[in-house]
Parts: structure tokens; sequence; C-alpha cells
């Protein structure tokens, strides 16, 4: 009997389930002040004076400097308490966050969202580093598919209820309510969250970034994969807003519905399939939602069938992308070391980043504003999407021959 396969003791359990829910709430907190911005784009857009077709460039700051961040602090974070490192970024977010309520240009909006995103990046790679250390590799997808829950909880609850304070109070009350709430996780994770310090026994030298990828076919097939599924899905996802206010006259008044409704269909369906992928395997389950995502693209985006309701098509968006999200980083966490983690989710976290703010940014580029405020150009921004989904799995099923093949010498 592998030490997997032993019964974990109570007092495990309690332990691993805190964890759990204190690495949820980090990544609902750092989810939900990065997801908020895009749908409220067209509220920037009046209240601001900013052209429709320039809000890819909002997200896509917040995105690009956290990639930066990453790849600068990836050779060095694995050097810290992981405990200490989400305190100290968490904190950098509040302040940022809450600046934005004095913007008042398109710049500025800019500038603070890069701001954030300095801060931002290394809580994602910390706070998955502490999930790869406390959970075993064969409970690794059922964790980090719970943890992901979060992603849709953001869509659920922290994106409609922004929704709705923007519509009450202004656009820039959201990042009040988020600041409130992320000063609040902060004194929870430094009461309830106790110091992560045992990658920093390991005696291997600290993780070096080109070494890594230059040696480790698992680690470049990584990026690769990181890479296309993170640019495939920011090419659309900054956009879908605008999109099903302009172009499908979806009101404005039940936006919050859509996010909620798409949320919580990504929320259960995520619970579910993280728990599968273990047994069925990471890269067949997300080959069964890619194909599901491609056939959710073509008809919404390319072919632009009406008469199919918003709300179908972004519910099976969420459900395919959020599972592609899950299995990918389940994946992921099994190619370093202990004392690699934080190092290697860092990296990871950079070229998240680096590819969601190049997808937004390129989306830009090909998209217009008609006189009557239609996005145009969002079948051209479809054809290019489609291969780039099918990447992934692809990635997914080299990777997973690769660890099979280390495994059994």
């Amino acid at each position: 009997m592998t030490h997997d396969a032993l019964p974990i003791d109570p007092e495990t359990r309690r332990f691993e389930r805190r964890v759990l829910l204190l690495v949820a709430l980090i990544q609902f907190i750092n989810i939900w002040d990065f997801m908020m911005v895009m749908p409220l784009g067209p509220d920037f857009s009046h209240a601001l004076g900013i052209n429709t077709s320039h809000l890819g460039w909002i997200a896509g700051s917040y995105s690009i400097a956290a990639a930066i961040v990453g790849v600068l602090t990836a050779r060095h974070i694995d050097r810290f308490d992981r405990r200490s490192v989400l305190l100290f970024s968490l904190s950098g977010m509040v302040i940022t966050t809450l600046a934005m309520i004095f913007a008042s240009t398109l710049y500025e909006l800019i500038a603070l969202r890069v701001a954030t995103g300095a801060f931002g990046g290394p809580v994602i790679a910390s706070s998955m580093a502490v999930i790869a250390d406390v959970f075993p590799d064969r409970r690794r997808g059922e964790a980090v598919g719970k943890v992901f829950g979060s992603f849709s909880l953001a869509a659920v609850l922290g994106v409609p209820l922004s929704l709705e304070i923007a519509h009450y109070f202004g656009w820039w009350a959201p990042f009040l309510a988020v600041s409130l709430v992320a000063a609040i996780t902060i004194v929870v994770i430094h009461r309830y969250l106790p110091p992560m310090r045992k990658h920093l026994e390991q005696t291997t030298d600290p993780f070096s970034l080109f070494t890594g990828i230059r040696t480790s076919p698992a680690m470049r097939r990584a990026c690769l994969l990181m890479g296309a599924t993170t640019f495939a899905a920011f090419l659309l996802i900054p956009n879908i807003s605008t999109y099903v206010q302009q172009n499908m006259n979806y009101p404005r008044e039940w936006l919050g519905v859509l996010y909620f409704c798409g949320g919580g269909a990504a929320f259960f369906s995520m619970r579910f399939l993280g728990k599968k992928s273990d047994h069925i395997g990471y890269a067949k389950t997300s080959l069964m939602a890619t194909v599901m995502l491609c056939i959710c693209v073509w008809l919404w985006f390319y072919a632009q069938v009406q008469a199919i309701p918003a709300a179908i098509y972004f519910i099976v968006f969420m459900v395919a992308m959020s599972t592609r999200n899950v299995t990918s980083n389940a994946l992921i966490s099994k190619i370093p070391k202990p004392q690699e983690r934080a190092g290697f989710m860092s990296l990871m976290s950079a070229i998240q980043h680096l590819m969601s703010g190049a997808g937004a940014a390129f989306s830009t580029m090909l998209l217009s504003e008609s006189a009557s405020g239609a996005l145009q150009g969002m079948d051209t921004l479809s054809l290019i999407n489609l291969p780039l989904l099918l990447v992934t799995p692809w990635m997914m099923f080299k990777i997973e021959k690769i660890l099979a093949k280390n495994t059994a010498l």
C-alpha cells in the first residue's frame, strides 16, 4: 500500500480542509479583483468616455504586470515562507485596488491595474504551491478542482455583486468592496494559516528558471500548454460582456444574472469533474471539454446564431473553460519538486498573465466599434481561437506520457 492510499487521520483531514478553505478564499479575492473589470468595461466606457474597443487594455495591463513580476520572482519565491508571501502580496493588492476609486482616465486605470497585477501574480503562484505542498498527487485534481471553484464563485457572487453595486453607486464602488473584503481576508489568513516552511528544509539548490526549462521536457510543454490555453481564452473573455449587450441586445440590468448562472454551473461542474479527472485522466477530461468549447465558440461568435439564448452560450462556455483550467493546473502541479513548486508556479503564473494580457490586447487590434456600438470582428477572432483551443489537450497528452515514463524509471 502506497503512502497516498493510506487512510487519512482526522487531524490531517481537518488541516487539509482549513488549507482548502483559506486558499479558496485567497483565490476568490484575487479572481474577483481581476474578473470583475471585464464585465464592468461598458460602465467604464460610459462614465469615463472610453472607446469600448480599447477596454481590453485595462484587463491586459494587470496581466502583463503580473507576468513580469512572476518572471522576476520565480527564482527567489521558494526562499520565503509561503504565508509571508501571501500576506505581503494581498496587502499590496488592497492598497492598489482601493486607489482605483480615484481614477478618472483610461491611463490612470491602466497604471493602477499594472500596480495591482504586480502584487496579484505572487498570490496565485504561492497559493497553488501551498496546495501542491499539502495534497499528494493522487488527490491533487480533487483539491485543485475545489480551489478553482473560487473562479466560479467569483462569477456567481463577486461579479454579479460588483455589477449591482456599480449599477446603484457607480463604477468605482466594486473596487472599494473588494478592498474591504481583501483586508478582512488578510486578518483571517494571519490567524488561521500556519507558516508554510517545509519546502525550505530541502537541500536542493533554489529553482533555476532557465535551467529547469532547458533540462525538463515536461516543463517546456507545460509552458506551451499554459500559454496557448490562456491566450485562447482571453481573446474572447474580455469582450463577452460588451458582445452580449451590444450585439445580442442583452439588457444591462440582467448581466448579473448571466454571470450568476454561468458561474454557478461552472462551480458545481468543477467540483464534480475535478474529482473525476483524477480517475478518468486529466488529458481525456480536457479533450471532452475542448470539443464542447469549440462547438460553443463556433456557434456563438463565428456563425452568431441568435436563436440560442446568451445564457446557454455563457453556461457552456464557463463549464468547458473551467474544466480545462482545472485539469491543466492539476497536471502541471505534478511536474516540479517540492522545493521548486512556488518558483515553477510563479513561472506558470507569469506565462498565464502574459498571455492573458497579450490575448486581451490582440483582440483590441482586431475589433472595432460600429456606429450603433456593436463589436465588429468577433467572427475573425473566433477563427483564430479555435485551433488554439486544440493545443491544450494535445499538450496534456504529451505531458502525461512524459510523467508516466519518468515514474516507470
